[in-house]
């Protein structure tokens, strides 16, 4: 039979004021059924949360994604069980996903960002040009401004398309102070299809590459899809 203590707890979550304090009497079960009361709470809790992950998740410019585990070799699922966890989150730990096109690496994000959403955490989504524009433009462009509060609300913040074209000499510093900073206090997860060995190959300021890779791999994990 439900408890009047359990009951009041429910009601406190639900910012039921006179039921949590006592207020209300709970204890004329001849004018209520206490059992039923309690299935009542729990499912306008369920309901909220439920409504509350949908926000979470239209916030989040998730992109819809079906994932499967049962195509991956046996250690790469291993890890990516483990991941599910979310241990990671909890301690501000970063993923870089590694792969060729077409193995996945979008669809893993997504659906460690489902996870994530689902455990109650905010979660921002963008590909690496649609990044730069919102740094670019957060001081004077109003939905710029808009997305990178809500990206300084999250606690993972997923990157896709990371090198898939060169960073231009301009966007490199701004890439890289920009991370530098939104890592310190969440998540991130990082896509790139091209080896972080080869980045520096790839721009003039090489010395200023190899930082970036370095700060990206510190306290990181790596799950390379093949």
């Amino acid at each position: 039979m439900a408890g009047i203590t359990e009951l009041q707890e429910l009601a406190r979550k639900l910012s039921l004021a006179n039921i949590a304090g006592g207020v209300v009497n709970l204890q004329k079960e001849s004018l209520s059924n206490l059992d039923y009361l309690k299935y009542i709470l729990e499912s306008e809790l369920a309901e909220r949360e439920k409504s509350a992950i949908a926000k979470r998740r239209k916030e989040s410019h998730l992109p819809r994604k079906a994932f499967s585990i049962e195509t991956l070799n046996k250690g790469i699922a291993w890890h990516i069980q483990q991941l599910e966890n979310l241990a990671w989150i909890e301690k501000a730990e970063d993923l870089i996903l590694l792969g060729r096109c077409d193995t996945g690496k979008t669809s893993l994000a997504v659906h460690l960002g489902e996870l994530t959403l689902e455990a109650g955490h905010r979660v921002y989504y963008c590909n690496v040009d649609e990044f730069l524009d919102i740094i670019r433009n957060k001081d004077h462009v109003e939905r710029c401004s808009r997305k990178f509060k809500y990206m300084l609300s999250a606690d993972l913040i997923i990157l896709d398309e990371i090198m898939y074209v060169a960073l231009s000499d301009q966007d490199l510093p701004l890439f890289y102070r920009a991370v530098n900073f939104l890592k310190e206090e969440r998540s991130m997860i990082y896509i790139t299809n091209r080896e972080l060995s080869d980045w520096s190959l790839t721009v003039t300021d090489r010395h200023l590459m190899q930082t970036l890779t370095e700060k990206l791999t510190n306290n990181s994990q790596l799950v390379r899809l093949t």
